[in-house]
């Protein structure tokens, strides 16, 4: 195939896709320029190419009419072809994650990095810029997925500033290669090639003038050159050639039979290929005067063409051209028969939506009903489109109308199911200044006051509750209002208030058997359980919902035993998590890695800490999830503490800082707890009191859990020892011992508050206690820090023995924990005390680089995808989340300076048998103090 003007473009998408077979590296190709520059074809180019190269191909295009279909392009170029990228196996096993997004982008990541492993993949997709929401969502996350993969993304779109242009681009963030192909229009040199090629001579005159007005757009070149030739061949050259491409085809639809200027411009307003049978049904009587044999010369007027009985456009520029000629009248009149049709077809109401709001004006209540229809379709889908679709219906509907108001309330509801809060709450403010009726504005309260609950606006929820307290309006209504107000008290009142009235809507949910203020009851005396720190409760209710409304809750039961020291009984229910997630093909919700991240960092396994840390914060980013990156950021400030990088942990602090955040009690207990703890650590012990004096103060009264979390106290125990602050540090101790009385019988809690009461009272016979409790706790680097205090007191009273011993003991949990700098604490202690031995066996300081520098899980994980595994394998056989393996792999690449499987492959080659081993290597720490994790 000849291309005239676009060798440059050409040869650079040959060199990228030669680039991604040879290091296995992922890519992404951009196309983008006006409409008709040649997007389309130099695409089918590049397709073709890469298949020569022996590139498995998916190709597919985005239609205008199609933005409502979830992930119709990307599906579509999944099953596109003689021999397409997926199976019909596997392709199959999509359909069950349809109303899950996230899970059926994992799937399709898992199954196309399955697929890279055994040749190389290219993803082609022309006209982006009309691309749907989930298909956005999926080019947003699957190049950056699959960067350490062989799969080249080809993208041609209109618009390079565009939404969907801009969320590929953001994979070159993650590293991956992007090669931006402007198609701008052809040279004047080029033209006159292009004529000379066809015409056998470079036209003059009018015909000249004419392809200068083309702008150099290859396709209204082409087709003005072939007006010429065909215009010469008839000998009529100044009657058949136009000004405009609108005029050209102007001209040709008006030289068609009239039947056939219908059918034509019933194409263009359906705006998609269509087959030539439900044509004919959606003409109905138009198709009675219709040629038996029409399509042959509409392709000869090269208008349109048709394969396999599918019509469509020669090319959208002449749709678009067909579509400008009609009236406003006549557009919106084409649109409503093609909803109409589509309705009653099995396009169904999805496909008929965009038709609806294209002949909408207010108060059609044919294209509410649709809208309303579609709405409910996608509810389950998408429910990102069916909000939207609701509020369109909402305010196309008139506003004296029966059911204005219900559909408002509907829009609200689905924003709502779709977290999109601050949308949600605004919308719901406006239809109840319609004043509808008491049993409406109830309910819109209700779901209102659910958006205000995530977004931390508890005082706005308690005003819209006390306004409804006088309205007449049934039961159901007055106890969801009863239940989100305990819900809210769990914030604002004193615990035994908030239970109270908890109970109270429980009690009055299950007397009228309705579900969902059963649910928020229930959430409301989880909420306050866990807020007084009464843990045993607090998993018994988070238990119950659980059983009631499914795994939505399963992150907080698994919160709530591991506050109980039931880390077994947790890891059971990651593990079963995991395995369900992967016998689905998905990945785990953003909640569970959030489980995860602190199952390992309460037992001071940091490493993979740190990995689901950089998991949730990835997962995070695409979900727009700002409460679990603030998380996350302040765990990786934690680990950054420890190992003495003081200049990340505060990075890592300004970033978590930077989370906009609405609710106070989410962001500030930890922030100022950190921002606390690393000025002490950087020498500032009056400012750290400064920072953390409010933050104690408030703790009792506090209407969060935080202080009642097993190791915070001890931060601000031994800062209040060390600064010589008795009052601060018995304060501290007055909190733990709460929270041990209030958790009886869990060792992680009474431990602690013997711990730092020792510590305060300086008593032998308490922190000899201590450590007997914390022996039969779970988390060992408590049991260390207590064996640390206890040891170096003891040796302080003059008993080296049992002080040496004590110290003894606390090493090897230091050394499996990677606590460096309190490995050293440890030395030095012992050799004041008077120890001497030939090694001590601390461990090297890991690099930043090479193979040495990768941890004991890298290690393995690069051991396996080395060798030829993909995520989902080395997954299964580590016992981890794929989530955690491209983790792994994103830490990898950066360590070994590379950026795919092929490069890792090749490392691995080089790499001595004896050094691939993994050898439990240990993260660096400095001594900063003696302060130690919050939750260690």
């Amino acid at each position: 195939m000849r291309f005239v003007g676009r060798d440059d473009e050409l040869t650079r998408a040959h060199n990228a896709l030669l680039a991604s077979r040879r290091t296995g590296q992922g890519a992404i190709l951009l196309v983008t320029g006006d409409p008709g520059v040649g997007k389309s074809t130099i695409m089918t180019a590049i397709a073709e190419r890469a298949a020569l190269l022996g590139f498995s191909v998916g190709v597919s295009k985005a239609e205008e009419a199609d933005q409502i279909a979830p992930g119709a392009p990307l599906l579509i170029a999944l099953r596109s072809g003689s021999s397409p990228l997926l199976d019909a196996e596997s392709f199959t096993s999509l359909s069950t994650l349809y109303g899950q997004q996230l899970w059926l982008v994992d799937r399709v990541a898992s199954l196309l990095e399955e697929l890279s492993s055994r040749q190389p993949v290219l993803v082609a997709i022309d006209d982006v810029q009309w691309a749907d929401r989930l298909t956005r969502f999926a080019l947003r996350i699957l190049p950056s997925r699959l960067s350490g993969s062989p799969v080249v993304w080809v993208l041609a779109s209109r618009d390079p500033h565009g939404s969907a242009t801009a969320d590929a681009l953001s994979a070159a963030r993650d590293g991956v290669p992007v090669h931006q192909l402007e198609l701008d229009p052809l040279s004047e040199d080029d033209v006159a090639s292009l004529a000379l090629e066809q015409l056998g001579e470079v036209p003059t005159g009018r015909a000249a003038d004419l392809l200068r007005g083309a702008g150099g757009n290859p396709f209204l070149v082409t087709e003005l050159i072939s007006g010429i030739a065909a215009a010469r061949a008839r000998g009529d050259f100044d009657d058949a050639i136009p000004e405009t491409l609108r005029q050209m085809v102007s001209d040709r639809c008006r030289a068609m039979p009239e039947a056939s200027q219908r059918l034509v411009k019933m194409c263009a307003v359906l705006g998609r290929p269509v087959h030539a049978d439900d044509l004919m049904d959606l003409l109905g009587d138009d198709a009675d005067d219709l040629d038996p044999d029409w399509l042959p010369p509409l392709v000869q007027f090269g208008v349109l063409v048709g394969h396999a009985q599918v019509v469509q456009f020669r090319h959208d520029l002449i749709r678009q051209a067909v579509y400008d000629t009609l009236s406003p009248t006549a557009r919106r009149a084409l649109h409503r028969r093609c909803a109409v049709w589509l309705l009653g077809s099995d396009g169904g109401a999805l496909a008929a939506a965009p038709h609806a709001l294209a002949f909408a004006i207010k108060g059609d209540t044919e294209a509410v009903h649709i809208l309303s229809a579609a709405a409910s379709d996608a509810a389950a889908v998408d429910p990102v489109s069916a909000a939207d679709l609701a509020r369109h219906a909402y305010q196309l509907s008139n506003p004296t109308g029966p059911d204005h108001a219900e559909l408002g309330r509907r829009a609200v509801e689905l924003l709502t199911a779709a977290h999109r809060d601050a949308e949600a709450a605004d919308l719901a403010d406006i239809v109840l200044a319609a004043a509808p009726d008491n049993e409406t504005a109830a309910h819109l309260q209700f779901f209102a006051s659910r958006s205000l609950w995530r977004m931390g606006r508890i005082a706005t929820i308690a005003s819209r509750i006390e306004i409804l307290a006088a309205f007449d309006v049934s039961d159901v209504a007055r106890v969801r209002m009863r239940a989100i107000q305990a819900l809210t008290m769990s914030r604002t009142e004193t615990g035994d208030v908030a239970r109270s009235a908890a109970e109270d809507a429980l009690v009055a949910s299950r007397g009228i058997r309705d579900r969902p203020s059963e649910q928020l009851a229930l959430e409301a005396l989880g909420e306050v359980a866990r807020n007084e720190g009464r843990h045993a409760d607090a998993y018994r209710h988070f238990h119950e919902l659980r059983s009631i409304v499914g795994d939505e809750f399963l992150a907080s039961e698994i919160g709530a035993l591991q506050l109980l020291d039931r880390y077994d009984e947790a890891a059971r229910l990651l593990e079963g998590a995991r395995r369900v997630a992967d016998e689905m093909g998905v990945a785990e919700t953003p909640d569970l890695i959030d489980a995860q991240m602190w199952q390992d960092f309460n037992l001071g396994r940091f490493d993979e800490a740190e990995v689901s840390a950089r998991s949730l914060i990835q997962l995070a980013g695409e979900l727009g999830n700002r409460v679990s990156a603030h998380e996350a950021r302040l765990i990786l400030a934690s680990i950054s503490l420890m190992r003495g990088d003081l200049p990340e942990a505060r990075t890592q602090l300004t970033i978590a800082n930077a989370e906009p955040i609405a609710d106070w009690e989410v962001r500030s207990p930890g922030s100022t707890l950190m921002s606390g703890w690393i000025t002490a650590a950087e020498g500032d012990l009056t400012g750290a009191l400064t920072i953390l004096r409010p933050l104690l103060e408030g703790a009792e009264a506090s209407r969060s859990f935080w202080p009642w979390w097993p190791g915070w106290m001890r931060v601000f125990t031994e800062l209040g020892v060390a600064a010589g602050d008795a009052d601060f540090a018995q304060r501290a101790v007055q909190i733990a011992q709460i929270g041990a009385d209030r958790n009886p019988g869990i060792a992680s809690f009474e431990g602690q508050a013997l711990h730092l009461r020792g510590i305060l009272d300086r008593d032998l016979e308490t922190l000899a206690e201590a450590v007997r409790v914390l022996e039969g706790a779970p988390r060992q680097v408590m049991l260390a820090g207590a064996l640390m205090d206890y040891g170096s007191a003891l040796l302080t009273d003059g008993q080296r023995k049992p002080g040496i011993r004590a110290l003894d003991e606390a090493w090897p949990i230091l050394e499996r924990s990677g606590l460096i700098n309190s490995m050293v604490m440890v030395q030095r202690a012992m050799q004041r005390a008077g120890v001497r031995r030939k090694h001590w066996p601390t461990p090297d300081r890991r690099g930043a680089t090479g193979w040495e520098s990768l941890t004991t899980g890298e290690r393995r994980v690069a051991e396996l995808v080395g060798s030829g595994r993909s995520n989902r394998a080395a997954a299964q056989e580590l016992r981890v989340s794929p989530n955690t393996v491209a983790t792994h792999l994103r830490s990898i690449f950066a360590k070994l300076d590379i950026s795919s499987r092929v490069q890792l492959a090749n490392v691995l080659h080089e790499v001595e048998p004896a050094q691939r081993r993994p050898d439990t290597p240990l993260d660096s720490l400095m001594d900063v103090s003696r302060i130690q994790s919050p939750d260690s």
